[in-house]
């Protein structure tokens, strides 16, 4: 490992100036810049001292405040490898360390973080392969169907020269990324396939047989093992680096083997479920990546954290879980390589032990992959983040004995059959208020009524909460509105309703 990562480190040791660079940062805000800076290198030299290398990686940050941008400059001469796992991660982790400092000095949502190595981008070096995409980089909508691939990180791995079948991630608060996450494949696969109509391939092997040369079970093994035994004529596939002699070159191969995959199959999407981690355990929440060089899959990764928040916070418990929003671009070799749509969700932080907590909890391994297919089945029919929301209700006149029916309109995609709410907040003195709920079974069920009614004799203005509740048990927020109960006159009965019906809210003096 220390091997695969001197191309990045190694040469980066010997860098003391920046002056050669290709871009020189014009001016900016110093303190920021400084501030920035100097949580960018303290990450850094943390992140050599834990794996054993020295101090003296030097890189140089700055904030580009009108583009809401900061960016994070290796300098000349560094350069990671392709598929180097470590760099990645370093990547992501100085990346998010960066992006919380700018934000807390002000910066605002929208900000992203932008790796260059001397001045250019790392497709300035390494080209990407062409796209799937037609000549606009654009994707055409449908309406159901097709295939995915769903990619639940990582596996054990060989590790040379000593051949020790090893794990890819550490446990950490009780939590192994490699053992967590085909949990979360499995939920996202029954859902892609009863909810979005689509066939899924899994990249990596769930039953509980054994992997022949590891003796270990398929379960625990990364893609590398399964696309072999799956495909061995497609070295392509699970044997990209064949005259490699790096300690780690299978780990390298695992990340490349994944899209490699999705690409020889011909599928429509790359999901790839991921935990998160970082040094610091205060940082937390979900976090959805898309590709720096593939910018068509924005809409996507935003759709994915737009109702994967919606699910979430649905739930007890998480109404107030933190998403570190909006879709951030980054470079993972995962998604890189990958020819269609492809985003890369990290679900929670490991490190973090409220998420690792919440991570091991079925309702919310549930809840966010709910929000993972609805998200990509919603961007598939073209349709943007758009939260349940009801409509107001205009104060309407009822007569006593008399009712109205009120259509509701509303905003959102919920999951049938939803249920309509209607909950009394002040009811008048000596009358008694009766809260109503009315079941729509399925999106035909138009218009969205309720009824309320009066049963009293007398004049009041009476007050109700009326909101939706979905089958995944997504709630609308609460609209208030009046009911203004009359004696007989003063209406218009043209719009009165006889009828007693069921699930309605009603109002009526008590004897």
């Amino acid at each position: 490992m220390k091997r695969a990562l001197g191309a990045l480190l190694g040469v980066a040791a010997a860098v003391s100036s920046f002056s050669t660079w290709a871009v020189d940062p014009p001016a900016r805000d110093a303190e920021l810049d400084a501030m920035l800076q100097k949580a960018a290198q303290n990450y850094i030299n943390n992140f050599h001292r834990q794996r054993g290398f020295s101090a003296g990686f030097k890189i140089k940050v700055w904030a580009d405040l009108p583009a809401d941008l900061v960016y994070v400059d290796f300098g000349p001469g560094v350069m990671p490898e392709e598929a180097d796992s470590l760099s990645e991660q370093m990547e992501q982790e100085v990346g998010t360390t960066v992006l919380r400092r700018a934000r807390d000095a002000g910066m605002p949502e929208v900000t992203q973080v932008r790796m260059l190595y001397g001045g250019r981008p790392f497709n300035h070096y390494v080209p990407r392969p062409p796209e799937k995409q037609g000549p606009d980089n654009s994707y055409e909508p449908r309406q159901a169907g097709g295939l995915a691939v769903v990619s639940a990180s990582h596996g054990i791995y060989l590790l040379h020269p000593g051949r020790t079948w090893t794990y890819q991630r550490p446990l950490v608060n009780n939590v192994r990324e490699d053992l967590l996450t085909p949990g979360y494949g499995d939920a996202l696969e029954g859902y892609l396939e009863s909810r979005s109509s689509m066939t899924v391939r899994r990249a990596r092997r769930s039953d509980p047989a054994d992997h022949v040369d590891s003796h270990l079970p398929w379960r625990v093994m990364s893609s590398r093992y399964h696309l072999k035994a799956l495909y061995p004529q497609e070295t392509d596939i699970w044997n990209s680096f064949p005259g490699s002699a790096q300690n780690d070159r299978e780990l390298r191969q695992d990340i490349r083997a994944r899209p490699r995959y999705a690409n020889f199959i011909g599928a429509d999407a790359l999901l790839s479920l991921h935990t998160n981690g970082h040094d610091d355990p205060a940082t937390r929440g979900v976090e959805v990546y898309y590709h720096e060089d593939k910018p068509q899959d924005r809409p996507l990764a935003d759709s994915v954290l737009c109702y994967m928040g919606e699910l979430i916070h649905a739930q007890e418990g998480y109404e107030e879980f933190p998403f570190r929003g909006p879709a951030r671009f980054g470079r993972h070799g995962e998604n890189g390589i990958a020819t269609m749509p492809s985003i890369i969700v990290e679900v929670a932080y490991h490190s973090s032990p409220e998420d690792a907590l919440a991570l091991q909890d079925p309702v919310f391994r549930e809840a966010s992959m709910k929000g993972v297919e609805k998200g990509y089945r919603l961007w598939r029919e073209g349709k943007g983040c758009n939260p349940l929301k009801v409509d107001p209700i205009a104060t309407i006149r009822v007569a006593a004995g008399q009712s109205r029916v009120v259509d509701l309109a509303f905003a959102g995609f919920p999951q049938y059959p939803v249920v309509i709410e209607t909950k009394n907040v002040a009811c008048p003195p000596g009358w008694k208020c009766t809260d109503g709920a009315v079941t729509l079974a399925d999106a035909d069920t138009k218009p969205a009524q309720i009824t309320l009614r009066c049963e009293n004799a007398g004049s009041a203005p009476i007050f109700w909460n009326t909101r939706m509740v979905d089958d995944d048990g997504v709630k609308s927020p609460p609209i208030r509105h009046i009911v203004q109960c009359v004696r007989g006159s003063g209406m218009d009965v043209s719009q009165a309703v006889y009828q007693d019906d069921e699930g309605a809210a009603t109002a009526r003096r008590l004897p």
